[in-house]
């Protein structure tokens, strides 16, 4: 019954706020009415335009009008700030706690500070997001235009943008960039430090906000603690997010809110106005968090017929601008989805992303994700606590938590739009950076049962100090023990372009510095580090001589990056709308004379390959070398050819002289003068001679060859630069009456790591390719494995050849392959990593039980391992 009872003055309570409306007549005087219907006018125009044919203008309002708007806004917030700052003083030291509360928050902000700078790598943890900042930073700069600069030359102090695009990221961050840029410089590698900057400062930020609106300062403490010390915030204050500066103006917009509610003058809500309006341009979900300011402002804004209530609201709408031309011009554009699209999606959204935030740690004790449960435990218990206080104390007639309450739901519609309109389903781990506009504020309701059971247990104010600061020491160290997760950068430690860029980067440390140019999937990630760039399919429309002029331009520094989007779909998340272009690429590299220079494994199914450009090819790839069938097959018998001989005659038991192989050399272009053309026959050379145009016949006398597999090459080069042009690969069985395949004999024993072992196909099920070159009979297995055969001592020699295959190329550490005869060690290969492969050739005489077994060095991911051309051979 109680219950019922404050259930209903919760509800009655809610009802008297009609009271609001009574206020509104405050706005009956000519700029009340004109501030009004300006303020809501610009908004409602600005979304209409593009329903009634004004797309185009809102399109070059985006480009054009946002700086200006933002530079006054920029100098109207320092001058205002000047003027008001002797009352900010004094407003401030009134809100101020005691000392030791407040040194101890800082002792503990600087260490966690300290913490994140020692430990967590300095990097990007989501791309291409945030290098869109820094390219619209860069076109700030040097062309004063707020969209982004996609593709871009650096010369004499500009930047030459050909091509751009209107960013539908918000521009705050880049704005931020911009007004340091000239005293830090224009390549950005400074943004990392600002970032950590930032860190204290919104710590201390929100402990102040807190203990202006509560009074509570052991409540601030521990919120402000709270929300430091979670792993995926910390993470971010290390790179170049955007939702640090959220977090930093979220927490200065509720301090200069209290400032406005006490002090309550036009000069304090304008300020007020301008702060928001910033605000609002960190995320296009932010200016949904209005409804809580505007709700609780009211009763000050309209308490009389002033200006304080128009000038507020018009100031807001006109700050608010520039994050609304984005959300008006990207109406209905679809930023995430893939096979998982935004809409509809609200509560199945919050269960996975609760799960995904209160995972349980891996076997190994790592966290399973930049999360920490006992904090979201924490909040749980927090909000019921909180819901549970805001109706039990109104029998009190105590309305702050309900009203608490209150602004928390209405503060939070924006984390609704974000879960809604955007797939934010956290097990995309990208879309774990959207917990910072939420984590907070469940720091703030997580911290309040710890501080009323604190005050609760203990009495004596002293000892309520000292036990909170024992009780923030476990919450530090809790999080610091995690000290090998933040090392080994457990957040979006599967992004693969984080991990490219990364590697680009420290490539890029270890060359001297010089202007550079780079031909790149994502051009805009190089012209935000001030690096000029553009992207294949603008280089692939250039001509000859235009190449030719930027190679002489960057004195031979020019590099091609086939990175992420040149590889298949298998390297993206399927809940992603990216599309790979690998035959963009893979023309390209047809067309284009490169020289490589680097090849960096990244973490799943693709390298990072780095290639100096030399300009386009003379010459057209397809043409070079071309062979009918690349099957060898017996085709001479004594002087008979087989096409001779009688049609009732098993071939297969003929014995045969030679083998003979069938080309064609196409190419007549004049790099071709200074080609040779090369047969090799198990890596010895069997035939060299001048690259002529025309179809040609090798035959490979027998004796040449040897008992088992036998591997012959042809391959074109360059005579004056001894630089392979192209070359094809094969392998022939020379099936005499004393070799047995492997596959023949068959396997008496196995087991293996993964999956299950597959004859001439891999362990996918797809043909065995390793580092290019094609094979047909073998086992597709996965390391760890051990495979046994019994051979009965009837062998003298055993030869095979093993590798990792092309279709899973993320074994970072490599594998190697021990061969056991009888349990007893007979041979160990070298460290085998992709793109190499191991031939092995060993003496079982005597043997009568063959074991072969393949090892992953470190995790046995990816490790698909090809045991291809097994022979056994008799004396």
């Amino acid at each position: 019954m109680l219950q019922l009872q404050l259930f209903l003055r919760g509800i009655i309570y809610i009802y008297k706020m009609k009271s609001y409306i009574k206020l509104f007549k405050n706005f009956l005087h000519p700029f009340g009415i004109g501030g009004i219907l300006l303020a809501v006018a610009i908004p409602f125009l600005i979304y209409l335009a593009p329903h009634i044919g004004g797309k185009s203008v809102i399109q070059t309002l985006d480009l054009k009008l946002p700086l200006p708007l933002f530079a006054v806004q920029f100098i109207a917030i320092i001058g205002l700030f000047v003027l008001l700052k002797k009352d900010f003083k004094e407003w401030f030291l009134s809100i101020l706690p005691n000392k030791n509360i407040t040194i101890a928050l800082c002792i503990f902000t600087a260490i966690i500070t300290l913490f994140a700078a020692t430990q967590i790598e300095a990097r990007h943890r989501v791309q291409s997001d945030e290098s869109i900042f820094m390219s619209l930073a860069q076109n700030m700069y040097y062309n004063q235009e707020t969209g982004t600069c996609n593709q871009g030359f650096f010369e004499d102090g500009k930047l030459n943008c050909v091509a751009k695009s209107n960013s539908f990221k918000t521009k705050g961050l880049s704005f931020v960039y911009l007004v340091f840029m000239p005293f830090l410089g224009s390549h950005l590698n400074w943004i990392f430090n600002l970032e950590l900057v930032l860190l204290p400062l919104s710590v201390l930020l929100f402990f102040f906000a807190i203990v202006a609106l509560t009074r509570e300062p052991l409540l601030g403490f521990f919120a402000s603690l709270l929300m430091a010390l979670q792993p995926t915030v910390l993470f971010q204050f290390r790179s170049m997010s955007v939702e640090p500066l959220y977090i930093f103006l979220s927490a200065l917009a509720l301090l200069i809110f209290k400032w406005a509610l006490d002090k309550n003058t036009v000069k304090h809500w304008v300020f007020l106005a301008l702060v928001l309006g910033f605000f609002a341009q960190t995320r296009q979900e932010t200016v949904f968090c209005f409804g809580a300011f505007i709700f609780f402002a009211l009763p000050k804004l309209l308490d009389e017929k002033s200006s304080k209530a128009p000038l507020f609201f018009l100031i807001l709408s006109v700050t608010s601008v520039p994050v609304l031309l984005t959300i008006s011009y990207f109406q209905g554009f679809g930023f995430q989805g893939g096979e998982f699209n935004a809409h509809g999606h609200f509560i199945e959204d919050v269960v996975k992303n609760f799960q995904v935030m209160t995972k349980p740690l891996k076997e190994n004790g790592e966290l399973s994700n930049p999360f920490l449960t006992y904090f979201n435990y924490l909040f749980l218990a927090g909000l019921f606590y909180l819901i549970f206080r805001a109706f039990y104390n109104l029998k009190n007639k105590d309305y702050f938590y309900l009203k608490v309450l209150l602004f928390l739901g209405l503060y939070h519609i924006q984390s609704y739009v974000i879960l809604e309109n955007v797939s934010g389903d956290f097990t995309i781990e990208i879309n774990q950076r959207y917990s910072l506009v939420m984590i907070p504020a469940m720091a703030f309701v997580g911290a309040i049962p710890v501080v009323h059971l604190l005050k609760y247990l203990v009495k004596n104010p002293k000892s309520v100090f000292v036990t909170a600061v024992g009780v923030a020491v476990v919450f530090s160290v809790w999080t610091f023990h995690y000290k090998k997760d933040f090392n080994k950068n457990i957040m979006y430690s599967r992004n693969h372009l984080t991990t490219e860029e990364n590697q680009i980067l420290k490539w890029l440390n270890t060359l001297e510095k010089k202007d550079r140019f780079f031909i790149y999937g994502r051009p805009w990630h190089f012209v935000g580090y001030g690096i000029s760039s553009v992207h294949y399919n603008k280089a692939i429309s250039y001509t000859d001589e235009k190449l030719q002029s930027l190679i002489d331009k960057y004195n031979g520094e020019v590099y091609y990056i086939r990175g992420l989007d040149c590889w298949d779909s298998k390297t993206f998340h399927k809940k992603a709308v990216e599309k790979r272009i690998p035959t963009v690429c893979d023309n390209f590299e047809r067309d284009m004379d490169l020289e490589g220079v680097k090849n960096i494994l990244i973490t799943n199914n693709y390298w990072l390959q780095i290639a100096k450009f030399n300009g386009r090819k003379s010459y057209n790839t397809k043409n070079v070398l071309s062979l009918k069938e690349f099957q060898l097959s017996p085709t001479v018998i004594g002087e008979k050819n087989l096409n001779e001989v009688d049609e009732n005659t098993d071939v297969n038991k003929i014995e045969v002289d030679s083998i003979k192989i069938n080309y064609q050399l196409n190419e007549s272009s004049e790099a071709s003068k200074n080609w040779v053309v090369t047969t090799t026959v198990n890596n010895k050379i069997f035939e060299t001679k001048d690259y002529e145009k025309g179809d040609y016949s090798i035959g490979i006398p027998r004796d040449t060859l040897n008992d088992g597999f036998n591997e012959i090459k042809i391959w074109v080069g360059d005579k004056n630069t001894s630089k392979t042009i192209i070359s094809k690969t094969s392998h022939y069985l020379n099936k005499t009456e004393r070799v047995t395949l492997l596959n023949e004999l068959g396997f008496t024993e196995h087991k293996q790591g993964w999956g299950q072992l597959n004859t001439n196909k891999t362990v996918d099920g797809n043909p065995f390719k390793i580092n290019n070159v094609h094979y047909q009979i073998g086992y597709g297995i996965h390391a760890d494995s051990e495979t046994s055969f019994d051979i009965f001592g009837n062998y003298s020699l055993f030869r095979i050849e093993v590798g990792l295959d092309d279709e899973s190329i993320c074994s970072n550490q490599g594998v190697y392959v021990e061969v056991y005869g009888d349990d007893q060690l007979l041979f160990k290969t070298p460290t085998i990593k992709n793109g190499k492969s191991e031939f092995i050739s060993v003496n079982v005489k005597g043997v009568k039980k063959l074991t072969l077994k393949s090892k992953a060095i470190g995790s046995i991911d990816c490790t698909h391992m090809d045991f291809v051309n097994g022979v056994l051979i008799k004396d």
